[in-house]
């Protein structure tokens, strides 16, 4: 069975350090350099794995440095792609996944994330997910929840999980709301969706 941690930066920070060896730059060069895979579902939501990212960096200390690599879900449509993902999910600490809390995974996107926990399993990585559009008393009843939950058991990898609030005004009008369903690669429940005014 996986174990799920109760989020907090400092336990992200620890399972990093103590789980993964970093890929050591050049003497001359000092930070060590954590390549962190983020699978994201929405635009707006970019800043939240970058935010994640900041204050993980400030746990960590000025011996690391991060390089974030996002990735929209419809990545699953091309496959040529996705192999790529999967090979630089083996390269980091963790594999990020902020995603709509109120959305169904497709069998396109399931299986994928199933390869890139897979290939994270050799190298010692975990699973960290970021749900947004849903309240922290949602995320227990959150399919997509419910389904990273049973992939991580099923590949015996750590899994963090927080629910995170997101500003969307703030990041420009006509970027993706949470509550927008028209997406490719993530399939609406209309019973877990939340309302919005």
């Amino acid at each position: 069975m996986n174990t799920l941690i109760s989020f907090t930066d400092s336990r992200l920070a620890y399972a990093v350090e103590s789980r993964h060896s970093v890929r050591q730059l050049p003497r001359w060069f000092s930070p060590s350099v954590f390549e962190i895979v983020m699978l994201y579902d929405e635009e707006g939501v970019r800043e939240a794995g970058k935010n994640l990212c900041h204050r993980l960096m400030n746990q960590l200390g000025p011996r690391y440095a991060i390089h974030l690599l996002p990735w929209k879900l419809s990545v699953t449509q091309f496959p040529m792609l996705t192999d790529i993902v999967v090979r630089e999910t083996t390269r980091g600490p963790f594999l990020l996944l902020t995603i709509h809390g109120g959305r169904t995974l497709t069998p396109e996107v399931e299986t994928f994330i199933r390869r890139c926990v897979r290939a994270m399993r050799e190298s010692g990585g975990a699973l960290v997910l970021q749900l947004h559009g849903i309240t922290k008393d949602q995320k227990d009843s959150s399919p997509v929840y419910r389904s990273l939950t049973r992939i991580a058991g099923a590949s015996k990898i750590q899994i963090f999980s927080t629910v995170v609030e997101l500003n969307h005004k703030s990041r420009g009008a006509g970027r993706t709301s949470p509550s927008r369903s028209g997406s490719p690669f993530v399939a609406t429940s209309p019973q877990t969706l939340l309302q919005t005014s």
